[in-house]
């Protein structure tokens, strides 16, 4: 009895290792991403198109190891201390993996990369303004300062020398806004392009669009209780000011009234009354005339 409980375990024993020893050997295929980094960018030099961040790997080797290889964080490093102006390309060999002693490398996709390359040029340019929105009619843009006045470009050569001028994007301004504003902006620039400064100082004197108008109205009197008003003269001329906006408003203008004050216990007679008028919102009276009116009170 004791002889067969011994035996079951020395089997046992031996069948967990071979189990081991198969599994351990068996061979199998994986697929794993592999970081890539690279190193030795020439500093007068730019990759414009091409680089990628990581790429597929097709590996074979035992099942254990390949476990372990899989839960990895793998890098490729990439020297591109060599870089050229123009089209590169840049193999990808399984001998720069550095895991590529303990497994058979299948498959690296891509490849190779192609790189395009553009050597890097300087030169300064001048800030323009570019009003984003619409402007409101009533608004007027008197003066545009840039501060500085010009900005220093770096970058792909192909790219920076079509380059005349950069603009910077500058909301336009609220219907009622008049005044100074000041704001920061940051230049539109193509990928890959830098300015130095990185922002300018944006400033607009803005102003309303005004417009000046005549027009002519009645002169209205509220005659005293049981007494009969005749005005001499009956109309007056208005000079106005007033936003374009409004100016073109007949609806606003139909608003403007224009009356004779009469005096608390007017009665019959003849009286020198000052003219009033009563103005919408935004419009200013310059000028009227005349601006008193002769009003004679009868029963």
């Amino acid at each position: 009895m004791r002889s067969n409980w011994q035996y079951a375990v020395m089997a046992f024993v031996m069948a967990v290792t071979l189990w081991y020893m198969v599994t351990g050997r068996e061979r199998v295929e994986v697929v794993g991403e592999v970081r890539l980094e690279f190193k030795g960018i020439p500093q007068n030099l730019v990759v414009r198109e091409g680089l990628v961040n990581k790429v597929s790997v097709r590996v074979r080797g035992p099942k254990g190891l390949v476990r372990v290889m899989t839960a990895r964080d793998m890098s490729y490093a990439i020297d591109l201390s060599n870089l050229k102006r123009g089209t590169n390309i840049v193999p990808l060999t399984a001998e720069k993996l550095p895991e590529a002693r303990a497994f058979e490398v299948v498959e690296i996709t891509p490849s190779r990369l192609t790189l395009e390359v553009d050597a890097i040029v300087e030169k300064d340019v001048p800030v323009a303004v570019d009003i984003n929105g619409t402007m409101p009619v009533d608004v007027r843009i008197d003066k545009t300062e840039v501060t500085p006045a010009r900005v220093h470009l770096r970058g792909p050569e192909s790219l920076v020398s079509r380059i005349d001028k950069v603009k910077v994007a500058v909301a336009a301004p609220a219907p009622d806004q008049a005044g100074t504003v000041e704001v920061q902006a940051t230049p539109t620039l193509p990928e890959a392009t830098e300015s130095m400064p990185p922002t300018v100082s944006v400033r607009l004197d803005t102003a309303l669009r005004m417009k000046e108008t005549t027009l002519k109205r009645e002169v209205a009197v509220q005659a005293p209780h049981g007494l009969r008003a005749q005005v001499s003269p009956r109309t007056v001329t208005l000079l106005l000011e007033m936003p374009t906006s409004v100016a073109a408003d007949a609806e606003a203008l139909r608003a403007i009234r224009v009356y004779a004050e009469v005096p608390e216990g007017t009665g019959a007679g003849q009286e020198k009354l000052p003219v009033r008028v009563d103005l919408p919102d935004r419009v200013r009276l310059k000028d009227i005339s005349p601006d008193t009116v002769n009003v004679t009170f009868r029963k």
